[in-house]
């Protein structure tokens, strides 16, 4: 009984534990702060850029490297069933000039270990290498900047999104229940036979055209938040809430400044690499000097027990060595050819700039537009609800005008939907032009 006891407690210890270990996603509300450090955290494709970043600094190190002792170590053991052969005059043994004497060399068992030494003095190319790594490795951390300042952008995006559409349902839900008090109206007007079938009948219609604009709404709704999941890298199938919208941004635009722009950077070190490339490419046929030593241990015997019963020689050196190359593709063609592609980059850098500038004054344009429309559209929607509390009034009075009543609706339906887009739009230009401006 005691050890039951025990065990139901250990059983609860460790439920309670691990409820603890894990986020209570679905009952938090989660902040724009709180949605944007989870994306940063948990996006794999922003995961996958770190480690794309990791490896160019691991690359870099690589081509740091060269400049140390290039250190081989050799050992080996060959048995030649055929001994080499080597020719030499016959003068040498006595025999007649002009004949030759074929002299093996060597014996059936060799052996050999030691080690090279390799160390570049002077070495252009190296140093071209490194510095193309070290170009290499800056692009990397800024590919991963570019990255992540695109990813807190959708995620801006979809956070706006799902506020919006949080409240666009919130608006349909009051037009439709707004609207069953009117229908509710006209029922009693046709129950007391002021009014016929038809009007009644057409009522009926408007009120399921409001319960589905509600559907409608809760269906967007669940797709910004899926949206939203899928930039910050969230399980798909938990649910989510996010804070209620707050008042629209102030419209502020900021001096344009092409060194803000998210890739600025990037393509700016596009055009550096591709100009390091050429010169990497032209110190290919630069003249390398390179200190060399070698020491080894040679050993002969007719068997194989020679590594232990005979004398091992040794041989050693130490020199500089002086290389020149001479090949026509390293020394023409191929820097030419990447002369030509950092030129090529050059221009793609600036075309760059300008198709940057023209969209930030799009978006510029394209946002002050949206600030205009959701000011007329809130005109509308006050006119819109004036008369719908109008016709509320004549129905009271059991006047039932259906074709005005089914404008007054659409007006105030066509309002509310045009409010909502021209906020998404408005959020949508506020946050591409925050993103275009590093802000």
């Amino acid at each position: 009984m005691k050890t039951g006891i025990i065990l139901l407690l250990l059983t609860a210890y460790v439920s309670a534990a691990d409820s603890q270990a894990r986020p209570a996603t679905d009952t938090l509300t989660w902040s724009l702060q709180q949605c944007m450090d989870y994306a940063t955290a948990h996006n794999q494709e922003l995961l996958g850029k770190a480690q794309t970043a990791n490896a160019a600094a691991q690359d870099r190190k690589a081509a740091s490297a060269r400049l140390l002792p290039d250190v081989t170590v050799t050992a080996a053991i060959n048995n030649y069933w055929k001994i080499p052969v080597q020719v030499f005059p016959g003068e040498l043994v006595g025999q007649p000039a002009g004949t030759f004497v074929p002299i093996r060399m060597g014996t059936p068992w060799m052996g050999n270990y030691g080690a090279e030494v390799n160390l570049p003095l002077v070495d252009v190319q190296t140093w071209q290498h490194i510095k193309l790594a070290r170009l290499q490795q800056q692009a990397g951390a800024s590919e991963y900047r570019s990255l992540q300042r695109s990813l807190l952008k959708n995620v801006r995006m979809a956070y706006y999104s799902t506020q919006l559409q949080q409240a666009y349902l919130t608006t349909t839900q009051e037009l439709y229940s707004n609207y069953q008090q009117i229908h509710a109206l006209i029922q009693l007007q046709f129950d007391k036979g002021l009014t016929d079938k038809i009007a009644f009948n057409q009522s009926a219609t408007l009120l399921k055209n409001r319960q589905q604009a509600v559907q409608q709404a809760h269906a967007s709704l669940q797709e910004a938040y899926l949206d939203l999941k899928f930039w910050m890298g969230f399980p798909l199938d938990s649910i989510m809430t996010t804070q209620a919208a707050g008042p629209l941004p102030p419209v502020e635009m900021v001096n344009y400044s092409a060194t803000q722009l998210p890739d600025y950077e990037s393509e700016q070190l596009k055009v550096a690499i591709a100009g390091q490339q050429y010169r990497s490419t032209r110190a290919a046929y630069y003249p390398s000097l390179h200190a060399r030593g070698s020491y080894q241990q040679l050993g002969f015997g007719d068997q194989l027990n020679f590594i232990t019963h005979s004398p091992w020689y040794t041989v050693g050196f130490a020199g500089i060595e002086l290389r020149i190359p001479l090949s026509w593709s390293n020394i023409a063609a191929k820097p030419r050819s990447m002369k030509a592609q950092w030129q090529a980059a050059s221009s793609r850098f600036k075309q760059y700039e300008s198709e940057q500038m023209k969209k930030y004054l799009q978006e510029k344009l394209l946002l002050e537009k949206a600030s205009g429309d959701i000011q007329t559209q809130k005109e509308n929607i006050v006119l819109a609800t004036e008369n719908e509390a109008l016709s509320t009034q004549k129905i009271n009075k059991g006047i039932i005008d259906m074709i005005q009543l089914k404008e007054i609706q659409q007006d105030l339906y066509d309002a509310q939907l045009k409010l909502n887009d021209a906020r998404i739009d408005f959020f949508k230009h506020y946050t591409e032009l925050n993103y275009l401006q590093h802000q």
